[in-house]
C-alpha cells in the first residue's frame, strides 16, 4: 500500500535534470502552501520495478555508443504526431500505473518527462479518469513527444515554445510560459565580494566553469588543459558530479594552480555567480540556471536531438556559441576573454530571456488547478 498524497510529480532518471526540475516545482508549491503533501516518484520504478535499473544503464550505453539510433527515434517522435506516441506503453506497465494511482489517489499529477505524460493520458483515456495532468516541458523544444490529448496544462520554457504549441492545436489558455523550473538559489541575490574571496577569485581572473561531467562530455585532449594552465588569467573549475571515473581520470590536472577539479557539489549557483563563461552540454535546466545567473556559455559538441534543438535557440537568441572541436573551444574562450563587448552583448541577450522565468506564476497556476480538484 502506497502513501496517499495531494500532488504526485512523476519523473524519470535519464540524467539528473528531470528530478532537479521536480524538486524545484515541489519547493515553489510549498512556498504557497506548506501543508500540501507532494510526492516525487520515478515513473519507471512504478511501471518497470524489476527492470528500471537496466533501462537506465542501457540509456547510458545508447548515449555513448548509439547516438544515431537515439536521434532517429527522437526526431521521429517529435516530427510525426503518430509515430511512437505510446510505443513504450505496454499493458502490464499501464496496469501497474493504474494500481499505483488507485493507492496514492493524488488530486493532480505533474509530469516532468514525456513518457510520464504519455502513460498518464493513456490511463485517463482507458479508465475514464478525469484527474488533471500538468506537463512541465524541460527542454526548449517544439516537438510532439511532450504533447498528448488529455493533458490539462503545459508549463513551457519560452514564449516561442508557447506559440509553437498553440499553433499545433493546443488551447492557448492551457499553455503557460514560466521558464524551466530551477532551484531558488539561482534566483537569489549573491554577495559577490564574499563569494570571490571564498573561491579566491580576483578582479583580473577570467573564471571558466565546465560542466557535463555526468556523461563525461568534456574535452579529453591533454593539450586543452595545458593551454588553460599556460593562460594564468584563466581560472578553470570543472564539476564532474557523481562521475567518479571521470574525476579519477582528470584529477591529475589539479596540479596546475589555475585548474580546480571538483566532485559533486551543491554550490553550483555560487560558482556560477563568480563565473565569466560556462562550458556545458545544452540541457534545458543548465541553460536556464546560466540564464538566471547572467552567465554566457559555450556549448561543447552537442550530439543528442534535444540538445541540438536547444542549440538552435541559443544561436537564434545570441546567448552563446556552439563548438564542435577543442580548437574551436579554445578560439571562442580566447575571443570572449579578450573582447568584453562580445560578452556584454551576450549578457544583454540573456537578460531578455530572463523575462521568461516566473516561478511565482508556475506555483500559482499549479495551485489553481489543485484547489479546484482537492
Amino acid at each position: 500500500m502506497q502513501t496517499k498524497c495531494d500532488i504526485l510529480i512523476l519523473t524519470a532518471d535519464f540524467g539528473s535534470g528531470h528530478k532537479s526540475v521536480s524538486n524545484a516545482i515541489k519547493s515553489y508549491i510549498n512556498d504557497v502552501d506548506s501543508n500540501v503533501n507532494i510526492e516525487i516518484v520515478d515513473m519507471y520504478k512504478i511501471i518497470r520495478p524489476k527492470l528500471y535499473k537496466y533501462i537506465y544503464k542501457f540509456f547510458g550505453i545508447l548515449i555513448k555508443y548509439g547516438t544515431p539510433i537515439y536521434n532517429f527515434d527522437y526526431y521521429k517522435k517529435n516530427n510525426n504526431d503518430k509515430f511512437g506516441k505510446l510505443h513504450s506503453c505496454y499493458k502490464s506497465s499501464s496496469r501497474r500505473l493504474a494500481r499505483y494511482l488507485e493507492d496514492v489517489q493524488p488530486s493532480i499529477i505533474i509530469s516532468t518527462f514525456p513518457t510520464c505524460s504519455a502513460y498518464v493520458t493513456k490511463h485517463k483515456k482507458d479508465n475514464n479518469v478525469s484527474i488533471p495532468l500538468i506537463t512541465c516541458i524541460t527542454d526548449i523544444v517544439k516537438g510532439s513527444e511532450w504533447l498528448h490529448k488529455g493533458n490539462d496544462m503545459y508549463l513551457v520554457a519560452t514564449d516561442t515554445v508557447n506559440k509553437s504549441i498553440v499553433k499545433r492545436g493546443i488551447s492557448k489558455d492551457s499553455v503557460i510560459t514560466t521558464g524551466i523550473p530551477i532551484r531558488r538559489e539561482f534566483l537569489e541575490d549573491k554577495n559577490l565580494p564574499e563569494l570571490r574571496q571564498e573561491y579566491n577569485v580576483s578582479q583580473k581572473d577570467f573564471v571558466v566553469l565546465m560542466m557535463g561531467g555526468g556523461l563525461g562530455l568534456i574535452p579529453k585532449e591533454v593539450s586543452f588543459y595545458e593551454w588553460i594552465a599556460a593562460n594564468k588569467r584563466i581560472k578553470l573549475y570543472i564539476i564532474t558530479g557523481n562521475n567518479k571515473d571521470l574525476y579519477n581520470k582528470i584529477s591529475k590536472y589539479n596540479e596546475y594552480s589555475n585548474i580546480n577539479i571538483l566532485k559533486y557539489t551543491d554550490k553550483v549557483a555560487d560558482i556560477m555567480a563568480v563565473t565569466d563563461l560556462l562550458i556545458t552540454k545544452p540541457g534545458g535546466i543548465t541553460l536556464f540556471e546560466a540564464i538566471a545567473s547572467n552567465l554566457p556559455f559555450i556549448i561543447y559538441k552537442p550530439v543528442l536531438g534535444q540538445e541540438l534543438e536547444n542549440c538552435r535557440y541559443i544561436e537564434e537568441k545570441e546567448l552563446g556559441y556552439v563548438v564542435q572541436s577543442e580548437k574551436e573551444l579554445i578560439d571562442k574562450i580566447s575571443l570572449v576573454m579578450k573582447h568584453e563587448d562580445i560578452r556584454s552583448k551576450m549578457i544583454k541577450s540573456i537578460k531578455e530571456e530572463q523575462k521568461n522565468i516566473d516561478m511565482k506564476s508556475l506555483a500559482d497556476n499549479i495551485m489553481s488547478v489543485y484547489n479546484l480538484n482537492k
